[in-house]
């Protein structure tokens, strides 16, 4: 993993004016920082690799952002990705994680929040590289019902087959499995999965819950493993 310094980025945005807001402000963080113009090129780009993190507006011209990332997880890029987004319905942004999107914010974003999601996703990164060799048993296979999760691959044998899970939802997960049987508050889990323990907006966390029920629940609203506990969080049954 790079220094934070030298982390390498990839903005996919064609409104010119925030593009150059972003590398202006990134950059004065210490981010080398590259430039997509529309869904083409950003595939491209990222198909090259070397980047630490991906930037990715949602409307661009020729490919949106939906279908940029769809492709680039069925093509084996694990690069973490940061939607940018103007749209705040809760079935876009959990189409946005489904596709593989790690993470959101949406327009008008503020700075602020907006690096500390980038610098969360960045160490988080190295947290999960980490996983495999410094925890014992974490970096393997775990089970539990008829599904199974590869904490190396990032993929998951789910309802519907094997699939590939986000950052987000691979790190949802390794808490669950890690803390079975226990209620896990929203509050835990923003600050162990978003680190951001303080962000007002816990949605975020019931939008990754919902894209996990899709892959391993055969009914959202009798789970029999992601288990909702009202008004605190959810407990993980196996």
């Amino acid at each position: 993993m790079r220094t934070a310094s030298a982390a390498r980025l990839l903005v996919v945005e064609d409104d010119d004016a925030i593009a150059q807001g972003l590398v202006f402000n990134l950059e004065r963080k210490g981010y080398a920082v590259e430039i997509a113009r529309d869904g083409l090129e950003a595939l491209s780009r990222a198909r090259v690799g070397g980047h630490d993190l991906i930037l990715l507006d949602i409307r661009l011209p020729g490919l949106d952002g939906f279908e940029v990332c769809r492709r680039l997880r069925v093509e084996g890029v694990l690069t973490p990705i940061l939607m940018l987004t103007a749209r705040a319905q809760s079935d876009d942004l959990v189409h946005g994680l489904r596709t593989g999107a790690d993470d959101y914010v949406t327009k008008p974003f503020d700075l602020a929040e907006l690096l500390a999601r980038i610098e969360g996703l960045l160490r988080r990164r190295a947290w999960s590289r980490r996983a495999g060799n410094d925890t014992a048993g974490e970096g393997q296979v775990r089970m539990f019902g008829d599904f199974w999760v590869d904490f190396d691959s990032f993929e998951a044998g789910t309802r519907h087959g094997t699939v590939q899970l986000s950052q987000k939802e691979i790190a949802v997960m390794r808490v669950f499995l890690t803390r079975p049987g226990q209620v896990v508050t929203r509050r835990e889990l923003l600050a162990e999965v978003w680190e951001l323990p303080h962000h007002p907006n816990e949605r975020v966390v019931d939008n990754v819950i919902v894209a996990l029920r899709q892959h391993f629940e055969e009914s959202s609203t009798r789970p029999r493993h992601i288990l909702s506990v009202r008004g605190v969080g959810y407990r993980f049954a196996p």
